[in-house]
């Protein structure tokens, strides 16, 4: 039996120990869901700055200067990124609209380079037609001279049985009248021989026709001839032109293609050089100044000043002090909490000699968080010795200060310039030194009051929960009384 409560004993403190993960998760996604990013303890949301310098002797007016003129800066470098923008923009615009052109142009180049090959074969079809013509030509006048020829024969011949039929209707020979007969039978055929003068007319009007059909296809002068020729050597002039309208349209693209690679490169330039002028505004601090001065009325100074890393410093000596005053055996109650407070004042002092124009009851809410966080510290060590005993609390314990003090002193150092990713966040968000860093940063430098709270409640919380996973139940007490005094009477 006593084993069995033994057993469901120490699984209900390992339960309750991993439950001190609870805050640490709950503290990390409230900060990530509220942005209350690292620099919130020093700056706004608005506006981020560099955290307070380590050093109280930084010169203000050079500082005012400084952050004068990175101010500057990022507006000339932020309208420079916006001219660059529309920059590449118009060159974009500029490039999408020559794309068309050129599509354009070398397809009215291609037309006309095809308009110039078909004039030349359609003038060479011409000249063919008016070899041709001219042949036809030739032809249909010696065939109408020849006509002609006929036609005077005829008119003779017609000229000549006339006078014969004359001379026979005079003639008292007995043969006179078939003779006449006969003449007249030939006079019927010839005029019957189908050539008029009407077909003569119309003859010449081929002769002509034809021949002037074949001078317009082959005689230079000549309206369609001259066309043809000025029609060919225009098209070639305008392919020629077109060309080199194409060639030109070419050089334009390349060189557009160009201004827009140069102009993208310029506004990666802008870009770079405003994230570089940002990264200095961000990393320069805002002046500090003592509480009721004439320059701590502006707005651009703080009255009160901590640097990060001091805050971390101190955090972590807290804590370790806290850890060790856990491993001590010290039965006397009230001399564990003089430890407690001495190594609180302790932090209070060192707080109080670096920070700048802290007042009074600032002071006291740090000593507050210090104080907690001594606490925390003390309970995670009887924690870890109640669960894992001396030599795994040991192990884990120095360890987990290690990774503490190089996770948590290297996000506070690295954001204190400048933005750091999202991953070194979260992991410090799952580590209790982060908070009583943050608190007392947020305190010194009137930081965010959300960051201070939430640092409040993960280190209340983690408390509560380690103390009752130190709480012992009575059930469990009672029975080891009871083994306790068997074992005496059976000794």
């Amino acid at each position: 039996m006593h084993t069995m409560s033994a057993a469901a004993s120490r699984s209900r403190k390992i339960l309750t120990a991993l439950l001190l993960l609870v805050p640490l998760i709950a503290g990390t996604i409230y900060a990530s869901a509220m942005g209350l990013d690292v620099s919130r303890a020093w700056s706004s949301a608005d506006e981020v700055t560099g955290a307070p310098a380590a050093s109280v002797a930084t010169n203000n007016q050079e500082l005012i200067e400084a952050r004068r003129a990175a101010g500057e800066a990022g507006a000339q470098a932020g309208f420079l990124t916006s001219g660059t923008e529309e920059l590449t923009s118009g060159t974009q615009e500029l490039i999408d609209g020559a794309a068309p052109l050129e599509e354009g142009v070398s397809a009215a180049a291609d037309g006309a380079a095809q308009l110039h090959d078909g004039l030349i074969q359609l003038q060479a079809g011409t000249g063919q037609m008016g070899t041709g013509a001219t042949e036809i030509a030739d032809g249909v006048q010696n065939a109408v001279e020849q006509l002609g020829g006929l036609v005077v024969v005829q008119q003779q011949l017609l000229g000549a049985l006339n006078e014969a039929d004359k001379q026979l209707a005079s003639s008292k020979i007995p043969e006179a009248e078939d003779l006449r007969k006969q003449i007249t039978e030939v006079r019927g055929h010839l005029e019957n021989f189908g050539i008029s003068v009407e077909m003569t007319d119309q003859l010449d009007q081929l002769r002509s026709g034809t021949r002037d059909l074949a001078n317009q296809l082959a005689v230079p002068g000549y309206g369609f001839h001259d066309g043809i020729y000025s029609a060919t050597n225009g098209a070639a002039e305008l392919s020629a032109g077109l060309q080199e309208l194409e060639a030109g349209v070419g050089t334009a693209v390349e060189g557009f293609t160009a201004l827009d690679e140069g102009a993208n490169r310029l506004d990666s330039m802008a870009t770079l050089n405003e994230e570089k002028t940002a990264a200095v505004q961000r990393a320069l601090p805002v002046p500090q100044v003592p509480a009721g001065t004439i320059e701590g009325t502006a707005d651009e100074e703080r009255t009160s000043a901590l640097a990060p890393m001091y805050a971390f410093l101190i955090s972590a000596l807290v804590m370790l002090a806290g850890a060790a005053l856990g491993w001590a055996t010290l039965k006397n109650k009230w001399l564990m909490a003089f430890a407690v407070i001495g190594v609180t004042a302790i932090g209070g002092i060192i707080l109080f000699t670096v920070a700048l124009g802290m007042s009074v009851v600032a002071l006291f809410g740090a000593l507050g968080i210090l104080l907690l966080a001594t606490v925390v510290a003390g309970i995670l060590s009887r924690v870890l010795l109640d669960v894992l005993g001396t030599t795994g609390a040991i192990v884990v314990s120095v360890l987990g200060w290690v990774a503490q003090a190089a996770v948590i002193g290297h996000v506070w150092s690295v954001t204190a310039v400048s933005d750091i990713a999202l991953v070194w966040r979260v992991v410090a968000g799952m580590m209790p030194l982060h908070y009583p860093t943050f608190a007392v940063t947020s305190i010194g430098n009137g930081g965010s009051a959300a960051a201070i709270w939430m640092s409040v409640a993960v280190l209340l919380a983690m408390g509560v929960i380690g103390m009752v996973a130190l709480r012992k139940p009575k059930a469990v007490e009672t029975i080891s009384t009871e083994e306790e005094s068997h074992d005496e009477v059976e000794g």
